[in-house]
């Protein structure tokens, strides 16, 4: 929407109240966040709760067993909270971009300059915006005096943006390049100028930010674990078919009565479902945004730790990631008897460590240097920096000295303006080789005069800027390299700039893709695709808005990458929150829009602790793995166990009852989940390679049915040989339920081993060593002691018992690493190394 007003007195009143009444307040909406109920509904839809809730109302109401139904709703209700508690965490990206729009503006009303709220600016306003100020809504300049401004957090650019009035015609392209237009939130950092309002709200260049925000996406561990709960509710429902179908014929026999049958559908239910899995999988990533604080890194959204681990590419923001996003002088060539740091300090509008990025650069070089200006020295006439010339001039006098004019700008401004001869020529020839290392090169020049368009000038020397790089990127871009992770640099800079940097820190700067060569391509089928081509395939990209930037994201992640975003602007807004895990770069320069929509914040604003924040979630996903390898390995054990009892056991109906199952699956279980997801794996994690296939691959799946096979059958042959020794209904159970937990105890080591279950090394993983003999005592202490073992309906065995629920033990281990040496090379591999985990 352009609005064509340009009447000298601004807007009367009224027509500023209608217009603030046609086009709303100059603010962005607040998304209402979803109730409670609404949230809650959310994870009672999913399969796992589905089965859980309905066996807990079946033992409740048809059953009459309250306090086996009151505890399946508890753990249900555990379980609710968790994620509940997960989705709540407040996300607050639109409302921080509140706190970077001007909260006054001054306004030309009636022909009189007026202060207003912001949120009161309106379409077809004439605002007034000076150094220091925040421009309050999209603009078009009708007049610019010197006017810069710092437009880094929505361009990325390190430079201030050089403004002009507007021609006939509005210049388009990407945002850094519209000279003529102000945009909503960004600074002002010299001189002065007046525009016309065009955008209010959420259809300013922010707004669009905002509104770009409202999606976000699900890590990969979060789609993970819905494969998980949909396959187990799968597996659920087929074998709950079978059941039936058995059940069903033995009530027709007289062999069993429907309550045996529901009672054996509940004890189904609760064996197809994994209750430790969510406190064991939230245990373990609350745990790994401890000790990643340690390291210097928030994690905002728990997932978030995981999905680093996951991930393939960082696409990351040039500014403030990779440099510090301060301008410093790189170089210089000055020449001989000239006092070029004193020209630097003269040209100047830097005062207090504050202003134009450049002279603030140069200033502090100069007293790097040493350099001071006379005290009695003073500035007698100034042109400011203009883009249409290119240079800054100034005039200045010590006492009562000659006027010294001094000027700053570009190479071929400025040497034009100077006297011809050797120096002069020295400093033209050195200009090519400079700027083709990307650094912005600078002129300086003098002469005594008080003319500031004089010629004739003295040469004093170049000077050229960079954005200084962190220390430690060139080693966390290493890192990324070793670790199998692509580094995709993303700036508002130029192409020769983001080239030189990107090939200074060690990546792989071809091909460079501008936000110029993809706004060639249109919006057809075909240049839609080779636009997402041109994405994919980028190692730098250069000259971008922040459309592009959230473009990039879509296309990587389409293509099947794990992509994590770092940036710390506004502009970076969009794709930290689409990407699959956002990182905020929280150093000075950071914004609180990108902090509140990333997932993980870096606190220190290095480059060098996201490859920590990939070596724990590497740890964290093999961890994760290894957790779900061992819960479902043993919920799908008890599958068949309950399914064989209906068929062979007509006297025990139920080998397994929902109690002991329950106990089995939520305490035995749940300690040594946990330490699984505290494990501390042997090497460097960041070795540990993602998986292509995820946690649940059909390898990985093969492998755990073929476990579940072999640990069943163990399980089978225990029940069947106290059986047949004539042990009474509650022995034989508790027969099974011993052979069952010390058979699963031993998974425990079974999947975190690479390759074979007692290998070299293996009592090292301590949480586990400890979590697996607190485990066994619990289960020793309620089936030797009568009052313990009554609720659990478990009685003493005789030694026979325990003779066989140890070999159980040891032949399930080897069970287990004859099918990992069968379907070695499938799987998780490390390094060429066997599979390890699931």
């Amino acid at each position: 929407m352009e609005i064509s007003v340009r009447e000298p007195a601004g807007l009367s009143a009224e027509a500023a109240s209608e217009r603030l009444a046609e086009y709303g307040p100059n603010e962005f909406p607040q998304p209402r966040p979803p109730r409670l109920p609404v949230r809650a509904a959310r994870q009672l839809a999913d399969p796992m709760s589905i089965l859980l809730l309905t066996a807990g109302l079946v033992t409740l109401v048809v059953l009459g067993e309250v306090p086996e139904g009151a505890a399946i709703l508890t753990i249900l209700l555990v379980n609710v909270v968790i994620g509940v508690s997960q989705e709540t965490k407040a996300d607050h990206a639109v409302r921080a971009l509140r706190t970077l729009t001007a909260p006054m503006a001054k306004v030309v009303r009636d022909g009189v300059v007026r202060r207003v709220p912001a949120a009161e600016v309106v379409p077809g306003d004439v605002v007034q915006v000076a150094a220091g100020d925040r421009v309050p809504a999209d603009a078009r300049l009708s007049q610019a005096n010197a006017l810069g401004v710092d437009e880094s957090m929505l361009t990325g650019e390190s430079l201030s943006s050089d403004k002009r009035a507007a021609e006939a015609v509005g210049a388009g392209g990407t945002l850094a390049d519209r000279r003529d237009e102000l945009f909503a939130g960004t600074l002002v950092v010299r001189g002065s100028g007046v525009a016309e309002v065009t955008r209010t709200g959420a259809r300013t260049e922010m707004g669009r930010i905002a509104s770009a925000l409202g999606g976000g996406v699900k890590g990969p561990l979060a789609v993970e674990l819905a494969q998980v709960s949909r396959r187990i509710g799968l597996v659920a429902v087929m074998a709950g078919a079978v059941m039936i179908l058995i059940g069903l014929t033995r009530v027709q026999r007289g062999e069993a009565t429907l309550l045996d049958i529901i009672l054996a559908g509940v004890a189904l239910a609760i064996a197809a479902v994994p209750e430790s899995l969510a406190a064991a999988v939230t245990t373990a990533l609350a745990l790994g945004s401890q000790r990643m604080a340690t390291l210097g890194v928030i994690v905002r959204r728990l997932p978030a730790i995981e999905a680093l681990g996951a991930t393939t590419v960082i696409a990351t923001d040039k500014t403030g990631t990779l440099t510090t996003g301060h301008l410093t002088v790189a170089d210089q060539v000055a020449v001989s008897g000239s006092d070029l740091w004193r020209a630097a300090l003269r040209c100047n509008d830097a005062r207090d460590g504050l202003g134009d990025a450049v002279d603030v650069a140069l200033a502090v070089a100069a007293e790097r240097h040493g350099t001071r200006l006379p005290p009695d020295e003073e500035r007698l006439a100034a042109r400011p920096f203009d883009a249409e010339t290119r240079s800054m001039a100034v005039i200045t006098a010590a006492g009562e000295g000659v006027p010294l004019l001094t000027v700053k700008g570009a190479p071929e401004v400025v040497l034009a303006r100077c006297v011809p001869g050797p120096e002069t020529e020295r400093l033209a020839r050195a200009v090519p080789g400079l700027a083709d290392r990307g650094l912005r090169v600078l002129t300086l020049a003098d002469k005594h005069t008080d003319d500031l368009d004089a010629t004739g000038l003295r040469p004093l020397g170049l000077v050229t800027l960079s954005d200084e790089i962190r220390p430690s990127a060139a080693r966390a871009v290493a890192d990324c390299r070793a670790a199998g992770i692509r580094v995709v640099m993303v700036t508002g800079d130029h192409a020769d700039t983001a080239r030189a940097i990107a090939e200074e820190v060690g990546i792989d700067a071809d091909p460079v893709v501008t936000g110029a060569e993809l706004q060639t391509l249109g919006d057809s089928d075909g240049d839609r695709s080779k636009r997402s081509a041109r994405l994919r395939e980028a190692a730098v990209l250069a000259r971008v808005d922040p459309a592009t930037k959230l473009d990039l994201v879509r296309a990587l992640r389409a293509d099947g990458q794990v992509v994590a975003m770092t940036g710390d602007g506004v502009n970076d807004a969009p794709a930290l929150r689409n990407a699959d895990v956002g990182v905020a770069m929280a150093g000075e320069e950071g914004t609180d829009v990108a902090r509140e929509a990333a997932a993980v914040v870096v606190t220190n604003g290095d480059l060098g602790t996201i490859v920590a924040g990939v070596r724990e979630g590497r740890r964290l996903r093999h961890n994760v793995a290894s957790m779900v390898g061992y819960l479902l390995t043993g919920n799908l054990a008890e599958i068949l166990i309950v399914l064989t009892g209906l068929i062979a056991w007509p006297d025990l109906v139920v080998p397994l009852l929902p109690v002991q199952l329950l106990w089995i699956n939520l305490v035995l279980d749940g300690i040594p989940a946990i330490a699984l997801g505290v494990d501390r794996p042997a090497g460097d994690p960041l070795a540990l390679r993602p998986c292509t296939g995820g946690l649940l691959s059909w390898p990985v799946l093969t492998r755990i049915a073929l476990r579940a096979v072999a640990v069943g059958a163990l399980v089978f042959a225990a029940v069947e040989v106290a059986r047949r020794l004539g042990w009474s209904e509650e022995q034989v159970r508790s027969q099974a339920v011993l052979a069952l937990v010390f058979a699963r105890l031993t998974l425990a080591y079974v999947v975190r081993a690479r390759r074979r279950t007692f290998e070299r090394g293996w009592w090292r993983g301590r949480a586990v060593m400890v979590a697996v003999t607190a485990a066994a005592a619990l289960q020793v202490l309620v089936t030797v002691i009568p009052a313990l073992g009554a609720p659990l309906a478990l009685v003493p065995l005789p030694p026979a018992g325990w003779a066989m629920a140890l070999g159980a033990a040891v032949l399930s281990a080897l069970a287990c690493d004859m099918v990992r040496s069968n379907r070695n090379g499938s799987g998780h591999t490390v390094q060429g190394r066997p599979p390890r985990g699931a």
